[in-house]
Parts: C-alpha cells; sequence; structure tokens
C-alpha cells in the first residue's frame, strides 16, 4: 500500500515539474520571438536633406530626436506645397508604418486637415497654424526673438541706417520676423530702417541674388533673408556687405557676418516627439518655444561685433527671457497706427495666425 503510495506520489511530482518546465518553457520562447514594437515617425520635406538650409536643419532635427527616443525616421523629400504630392507622401510615409508625420513646409498647412482627417490614427505636426484637426497640431520656434537681437547687431553695423531683407513670401512667419528685426535695429540705431524684397519663392537662387542687388543699390548695406537657402547672403558676403544669418549656418563667411537666429531643431523635435511617445501630447496646445526654452538663439558673434553691442544685446536677451517679449508697449506700425499700447502685449493669436501689417520703418520694396 504503501509503495502504491509512494509511486502516486512520485508520478505526481514528475508531471508537475514537468507541467512547471513546460510553462516556462512556452513563455521564454514566447518573449524570445516577441520583438518590442519601435515607433516609426515620419517627416516630409519640400527640398532636399542636404540643401545647407531650411531642409537639411528639419531632417536632422529629427533624425536626432528619433535616434534620441530609439525611434525609426522615414523621409519624403522634395515634396511641393500641393495637396496631391503631400497625400502621396503621406500615403506612402502610413504605408512604411508612420504614426507621427512632421509636415515642414508652410504651404503644406493648406491641406493638412482633409489629409489628417483621412489618416485619424495618424498624428500630424504642422509647421503652419492653419490646421485645426483633431489629430493636428502646430509647431514652431519663436525665431522672431532671436532675429531681434540680431536686428540689434545689423543696427549697430549699418553705416546707411538701412537693411535690407530678403523674403520669400508676405504670410505672418515672416512679417513677425521682419518686424522683430528692425525693432532691434532701432534699439541700436534708432533712424534705422529696413527694405524688405520679396521673391515669391523659398527657393530661387536668381530672384533672391537679384533682390540683394536691388536692395544694396537702395542704400542697404546689412542684408539677412527668410528663404530656405542662404543665397542672398553669400552673395551679399561676396559682394562685402554686412550679414546676419538664419535658421541654419553652414557657409564660411567672412567677418562681416555678423551673428544669426538659428533654431535648435534637435531640441525641439526631442520635446514634440518625447510628448507624443509618452501620452502627453495635447492637441488643444500648439508649441511655440522661445529662447527661455532654447528652441532659440544666436549664432557665435563675429569679432566685429563690439563689446557694448553685446551688452546691449545680452540685456536684451534677459529682458526677453524673464520679463517681456518683443511685441510688448508701445509699437506703431508704418502707417502710423498703434497697434500696441504700453501696458499691451501682442497675443500669440495675432502673431502666429494673422499679423499682417508692418512696423515703423519697414519699407516694402516693390
Amino acid at each position: 500500500m504503501k509503495n502504491k503510495e509512494h509511486l502516486v506520489r512520485t508520478v505526481f511530482a514528475v508531471v508537475s515539474v514537468l507541467l512547471v518546465v513546460g510553462i516556462v518553457v512556452l513563455i521564454f520562447t514566447f518573449r524570445a520571438g516577441k520583438k518590442e514594437k519601435t515607433t516609426e515617425a515620419g517627416v516630409v520635406l519640400i527640398g532636399s536633406s542636404d540643401d545647407n538650409g531650411w531642409n537639411e536643419s528639419h531632417y536632422n532635427g529629427v533624425k536626432a530626436a528619433c535616434e534620441k527616443l530609439s525611434c525609426t525616421m522615414h523621409a519624403e523629400m522634395n515634396v511641393p506645397e500641393e495637396e496631391e504630392a503631400l497625400r502621396e507622401a503621406v500615403l506612402r510615409l502610413t504605408q512604411e508604418g508612420c504614426s507621427v508625420i512632421f509636415l515642414t513646409s508652410y504651404g503644406y498647412g493648406g491641406y493638412a486637415d482633409e489629409i489628417a482627417e483621412a489618416f485619424p490614427e495618424v498624428a500630424f505636426y504642422c509647421i503652419s497654424g492653419d490646421a485645426e484637426a483633431d489629430n493636428c497640431m502646430a509647431y514652431f520656434a519663436r525665431i522672431y526673438q532671436a532675429r531681434y537681437l540680431a536686428g540689434i547687431a545689423a543696427g549697430a553695423a549699418t553705416g546707411s541706417g538701412v537693411l535690407g531683407y530678403v523674403s520669400a513670401m508676405p504670410i505672418p512667419e515672416t512679417i513677425r520676423s521682419i518686424n522683430a528685426y528692425c525693432m532691434g535695429a532701432q534699439m541700436a540705431n534708432p533712424g534705422a530702417k529696413v527694405l524688405v524684397k520679396y521673391t515669391g519663392s523659398w527657393d530661387d537662387k536668381d530672384a533672391e541674388e537679384a533682390a540683394v542687388k536691388t536692395l544694396a543699390d537702395a542704400g542697404a548695406d546689412v542684408m539677412t533673408f527668410h528663404e530656405d537657402r542662404p543665397y542672398a547672403i553669400d552673395l551679399a558676403d561676396e559682394m562685402g556687405l554686412y550679414t546676419t544669418g538664419y535658421d541654419y549656418v553652414t557657409g564660411d563667411y567672412s567677418e562681416r557676418f555678423l551673428t544669426a537666429a538659428v533654431f535648435n531643431w534637435d531640441m525641439l523635435y526631442a520635446k514634440v516627439l518625447g510628448d507624443y511617445l509618452s501620452g502627453r501630447g495635447d492637441y488643444a496646445h500648439d508649441y511655440w518655444l522661445g529662447l527661455s526654452d532654447g528652441a532659440v538663439s544666436l549664432y557665435p558673434y563675429s569679432a566685429l561685433v563690439s563689446e557694448e553691442t553685446k551688452k546691449l544685446i545680452a540685456a536684451e536677451e534677459e529682458r526677453l527671457r524673464t520679463l517681456r517679449d518683443v511685441f510688448s508697449g508701445e509699437i506703431y506700425d508704418n502707417t502710423g497706427t498703434i497697434r500696441c499700447h504700453t501696458d499691451e502685449r501682442i497675443g500669440d493669436e495675432e502673431l502666429f495666425n494673422s499679423i499682417d501689417w508692418y512696423v515703423e520703418g519697414v519699407e516694402i520694396h516693390e
């Protein structure tokens, strides 16, 4: 009887052990075969990733964020600001598994709503503030703050009191930067004025170089630009003019290149993508980061920027970081109409989406 009971217990024990071993093996086999899901992030560029300008800076920014956050990046390049082309680019990205897509050119905003609604499971981030779809959020940096500071350097350097500004087209993004640049120049040189020549394109070398020559003939001895590539200041530097850069600096310039208003796209994309991954993204609130966030800054100064000018810029930068924005206090437009009173600040909604006027001192060169 005892032998029988012993045998039953032994069999039961062996079966139990085998069962446990089987379960363990099954678990480890399942885990070994399971792959961690990697987030696929897409970026749509109007140009190429090696253009030494706008598109390269965005490509590198998204790439750095993806590497930091262990995501896989997919890029669609040379996509024109046209609905069909943009929709096809987005479709290709979604077919590659992208669940988050960055639309990096202003003109994409006009089509972002319809495209975002067609891909409701994808999170879209658009450089323009036009989109209002539930799964689309705007993002940008307050580059106008750095433009204001660069304008101080330009205003201090000019001998003629005339600054040239080559820009793509009159939209809120460019207008607020033009205004800030002029206000900065007038901080250093109250009589300074900014002549603006629009080219009608983000990337047109011939038109941009022609604009530089036109503005120089009109008396401008400092030149800046708001285009995808630095054609304007490349030529201006060759012509012996002072220059200030924008967005991304790769050129080898003379000391007449005073400084530049630059973006920190690595930081901005890491913030936006990190919030998306953690579920902190809030489609009711757009991203618009500035000096105090580290999203924009000034490029290192040329030796031609005086210590006095550096001190003035440092004081104004501290004011912008801690007290008031560029567009605060008494501001008149170039028709003499007051746009902001002493104790007021122009709101972000107007600055981001609808500003269509120029401050006193700005002249549009037809």
